[in-house]
């Protein structure tokens, strides 16, 4: 049986939608329809944005929403100019993605379209990245790098006094960090949003974002996910530190962290199962003793995924989880194990890296030294 053929309409602002972004290569703050035609891409936009759009776009059309009203002698509509467009190329049949608008859903309907909602028409080909995205994500890791760099030098020049951590005589606090992180990220051109920097008990928190003053001999989680201004393009790592000396088990809980990275990294290769990969990590976290449970206080020893994958999306496929996921090559994925224990503290260690055929290409860099006396 033959499937209709249908064309490919979005609505939204490339800015804030992945998949509209990817189709457009280009950031545009407001909601906006982009559409197939016959195998080109074409968009429909205001004056305000035709013009740039042209310019600098991946764009083979672009119709402007006042020339085609004024052709047709209605008044300005962006929906009315999106019918017309249609109409004129003999297109009926349309495929929207499921976050699709109700309301335009609904007006296409009434206007006589025959229009199905499926999941995104981009989900495989934006998991295979390009070069050129490999390049900007390792651009946007690089970005991370800096933060984490800025945050070591000011824990490396803090002073304790009576169990807290001061620096230029002021007391240091996980806000003061998360600035100076995003500060140093903005300097490469990426914007850091939500930067996680959780101390003590915080951090066993994964997605806490941390506050107040951090104290000595606590286990620190950065975790800082920069967004390229430009491309939009996404990194994601994390590191742990700690200011003072470490007891003995919190030594072990992030060498044992850190065994863990190395042994899920190993199993990372074009065919390789991510729930296998989870599996393993979270099998060698039991056989060295660290426990998963849920207490009152919530879950503790690890309770995430292992990895997801990176590019316009923070989190996107393929995932490295619970579920069957078969690698790739060209995929990108996080590697990040953690064990999270209040009392003791958390731990997370993250990386971004590349399938390959025949292992891991890592796409972030930064040592991982995590005692800083």
């Amino acid at each position: 049986m033959n499937r209709k053929k249908r064309e490919i309409l979005l609505r939204g602002s490339s800015e804030y939608d992945a998949d509209i972004l990817y189709f457009s290569g280009i950031q545009i703050p407001d909601p906006f329809f982009a559409f197939t035609l016959g195998g080109k891409k074409c968009a429909l936009l205001s004056p305000l944005e035709a013009g740039r759009a042209s310019r600098g776009s991946k764009f083979d059309e672009i119709f402007d929403i006042s020339e085609v009203c004024a052709r047709k002698k209605m008044p300005y509509s962006e929906f009315s100019a999106l019918c017309s467009v249609l109409k004129s190329k003999k297109i009926s049949a349309l495929s929207v993605p499921e976050n699709f608008p109700s309301k335009f859903y609904r007006d296409l309907l009434e206007a006589g379209f025959d229009v199905e909602v499926a999941e995104s028409p981009f989900l495989c080909a934006r998991a295979i990245k390009s070069e050129y995205e490999l390049g900007e994500i390792t651009r946007a890791n690089s970005a991370a790098s800096a933060g984490f760099a800025i945050a070591e030098e000011i824990l490396r020049l803090s002073k304790i006094n009576r169990g807290r951590l001061f620096f230029e005589s002021k007391p240091l606090t996980c806000e003061f960090l998360r600035s100076e992180i995003e500060r140093a990220a903005l300097s490469l051109g990426a914007d850091s949003m939500h930067t996680i920097v959780a101390a003590g008990n915080d951090a066993c928190d994964p997605h806490c974002e941390g506050s107040g003053v951090v104290r000595a001999n606590s286990l620190i989680v950065m975790d800082i996910f920069p967004r390229l201004k430009k491309s939009g393009y996404y990194g994601d790592m994390t590191r742990t530190f700690l200011k003072g000396e470490p007891s003995a088990k919190q030594a072990r809980l992030v060498e044992t962290v850190l065994d863990a990275q190395a042994i899920a990294l190993s199993c990372i290769s074009e065919g390789a199962d991510g729930a296998q990969i989870h599996s393993h990590v979270k099998d060698f976290f039991a056989e060295n003793g660290f426990e998963t449970k849920a207490s009152k206080d919530g879950w503790c020893g690890f309770f995430h995924s292992t990895g997801h994958g990176v590019g316009l999306d923070v989190h996107e496929a393929p995932s490295l989880g619970a579920r069957k996921c078969i690698l790739r090559a060209g995929n990108v994925v996080t590697v990040e194990p953690g064990l999270y224990y209040r009392g003791v503290g958390g731990c997370r260690i993250e990386d971004t890296v590349a399938v390959t055929k025949t292992g891991a290409r890592m796409l972030s860099r930064y040592h991982y030294e995590w005692i800083i006396p």
